[in-house]
């Protein structure tokens, strides 16, 4: 089968899907003040300096959000 459908979602390249897999490790809200919230923390922040590298912005210029209808109320 040939998906071609992108709209809405795509295949995730490996790379990505490890770094995520990673991520969700984490398992705790990066908003708490607990150790493992702090960890999770320093995850999301790791990922926005990457982001921000990979795009040529400032990691405080980068906006995590929970999918394209947050993201285009933005």
């Amino acid at each position: 089968m040939i998906y071609a459908d992108h709209n809405a979602t795509a295949p995730l390249r490996p790379e990505a899907r490890e770094a995520m897999l990673a991520a969700l490790e984490a398992g705790a809200n990066p908003s708490s003040v607990h150790g493992a919230g702090r960890a999770a923390r320093r995850v999301v922040e790791r990922a926005r300096e990457q982001v921000g590298a990979a795009i040529g912005s400032r990691a405080e210029d980068v906006t995590f959000t929970s999918g394209g209808t947050e993201a285009n109320a933005l």
